[in-house]
């Protein structure tokens, strides 16, 4: 007996599986169902990738082309491009570009500040795009086929349809950005160890487990969250195994049967370390030129330095401008970017798994001690944005599915779960449509939408200035114009002007000042700028699903008042 299958239950809640040992009609009804959620969750990812930059891809661009031009030149150790440490980020990055795409990008090549300025960027921005788009994709198949060895066929089919349209993901993993890949990985890594060491899961799903925490340590350093979460899933799946058999025998027979289990138990956890151990070196060339040392040295102090520091901007929440928006700032913004399928089927879990049989109450709970875990983990640190705690969402989707899977259990007339099955796919696909093409801007309507949103959280990634680009390269002579603005690294890949990071002071040889997202929510420039805008008010304004994204205001060149 294995610790997988000692742990909650030996039988899994669908009898369906994964193992090669299926029948062909099975396996290829599973293949199908992989396919139908992969092209299903990557048509949405894929839509609009051309239309603006988001902040920071700009700087992974650049790194991804230090991080190629390390590996064709044979400077290994300049793939270490950043502690984040981002390295999926640069090889989907790569990938998806090609060696002499990427090269385009390479500080080395233009010495740019921004990137976004060298010809082409756009067009390389979106071509990197797809690689990303198709790795959101295949981590909701994925997702779809180990929910469905969890909690069965119907769960795993309604998480699937639902990681293929959550509007937060679809716009989180179509960016070349660390955060994408994060959220791939590691909810594929919680799922695989949950198969495993909760469900009787084969050998494969261990590798996976294994190799997918690598993925995660090598996408971000949040993952590190997954190194005690894994083992205490095997520890305690042990423990309940050993606690089951005193049960049902003698003391000492129960301890000589716990033994194996242990060992069992202890042995996995060996795989799966060195799973991810080997993924993490193995794609990480300067670990091996550097050391494994110095490279965790740098990791470690670059996680200090950025995410135990405040934003310099400062964090807004529910009116107030501060450096730490305290500990309820990832509960409400995550309920803000959830859509209405996720929370109301959270509720739906809420009331009624605890009436489910025991294994599935067991793997919901899982999930959930991540979820919270993981969140408590984020909320110790003072810089906090939403994107932060995006591990999370899909774990909440598939407890979400499961929340509505159960009531459609209870409904007993087939016309009852037609009808609901109607309402959830409308319920699904309706936010991706109110926001398009702008799904960085969707947020809850059951708390109040974009306006509430604007209110109280921090708003604004990009989203809005490709308006903005376009009414000023519809200007007169705009080569010739000079811009100020916040976000300046995204509009520079989008105007035909020159311009400038927008500082506290008032730029005399600007003949635009751009103001954009929480800069606007906060307010935050000096007297003097304050005092300027307020006696020029903005001559365009770009409004996205109720939010007030961008202000462009007359520039002290074009004579306006000082």
């Amino acid at each position: 007996m294995s610790a997988a299958s000692a742990g909650v239950a030996s039988r899994p809640v669908a009898r369906t599986g994964l193992g090669n040992a299926l029948p062909l009609s099975a396996t290829a009804r599973l293949t199908l169902l992989a396919v139908a959620v992969f092209v299903v969750a990557l048509v949405p990812r894929m839509l609009a990738r051309d239309l603006f930059p988001t902040s920071d891809e700009d700087s992974w661009m650049r790194r991804t082309g230090g991080f190629t031009f390390g590996l064709v030149n044979g400077q290994l150790g300049r793939t270490y491009q950043n502690g984040h440490p981002g390295v999926t980020t640069m090889w989907v990055g790569l990938l998806s570009q090609g060696p002499e795409g990427a090269l385009r990008f390479a500080d080395r090549v233009h010495g740019l500040r921004f990137v976004g300025q060298v010809p082409g960027y756009m067009e390389g921005l979106a071509q990197a795009r797809i690689g990303f788009a198709v790795l959101g994709a295949l981590a909701a198949a994925g997702s779809t086929l180990l929910t469905l060895r969890l909690f069965g066929l119907g769960p795993a089919i309604l998480t699937g349809l639902a990681l293929a349209a959550e509007p937060f993901l679809i716009a989180n993993q179509q960016l070349v950005h660390v955060d994408g890949p994060l959220v791939a990985f590691t909810s594929l890594a919680v799922l695989a160890a949950l198969v495993r060491f909760t469900a009787g899961g084969g050998f494969w799903t261990l590798l996976l487990a294994g190799v997918m925490t690598g993925l995660a340590l090598l996408s971000k350093t949040p993952a590190l969250f997954l190194v005690p979460f894994v083992p205490l899933i095997a520890i305690v799946g042990a423990a309940r195994g050993f606690v089951g058999a005193r049960g049902t025998m003698p003391d000492e027979a129960a301890g000589s049967a716990a033994l194996p289990v242990l060992r069992r138990a202890l042995v996995d956890l060996v795989v799966w370390g060195a799973a991810a151990s080997v993924t993490f070196v193995a794609l990480w060339p300067a670990v091996s030129v550097l050391g494994p040392a110095e490279v965790l040295a740098r990791v470690v102090a670059f996680t200090r330095e950025t995410g135990g520091q405040p934003d310099e901007v400062g964090s807004y929440f529910f009116g107030q401008v501060g450096a730490d928006p305290g500990p309820f700032y990832y509960p409400v913004s995550t309920l803000f970017r959830l859509s209405p399928y996720a929370t109301i089927g959270l509720v739906l879990a809420a009331a009624l798994v605890w009436r489910a049989r025991g294994e599935v109450r067991a793997r919901a709970g899982w999930l959930l001690v991540f979820v919270f875990g993981f969140g408590l983990m984020m909320t110790l640190g003072a810089k906090k944005f939403d994107r932060y705690l995006l591990p999370v969402v899909p774990i909440l989707v598939v407890l979400a599915s499961l929340g509505w899977w159960l009531l459609v259990d209870r409904m007993r007339w087939p016309t009852a779960r037609l009808v609901l099955g109607v309402g959830l796919v409308a319920l699904g696909v309706l936010p991706l449509i109110l926001t398009f093409p702008y799904p960085l801007s969707y947020y809850n309507p059951l708390l109040g939408g974009g306006p509430a949103a604007q209110r109280t959280v921090m708003i604004g990634n990009g989203e809005g200035l490709d308006q903005a680009a376009r009414w000023l390269n519809a200007q007169p002579s705009v080569t010739e114009l000079r811009v100020a603005a916040h976000s300046w690294d995204i509009l520079a890949g989008l105007v035909a002007a020159d311009g400038e990071p927008l500082r506290d002071g008032i730029p005399d040889d600007a003949d635009y000042i751009v103001t954009y997202g929480r800069r606007i929510q906060m307010h935050r420039w000096g007297p003097s700028l304050e005092r300027y805008l307020a006696a020029n008010p903005p001559l365009y304004t770009v409004w996205i699903n109720g939010i007030e994204y961008v202000h462009i205001h007359p520039g002290p060149k074009q004579g306006r008042a000082p």
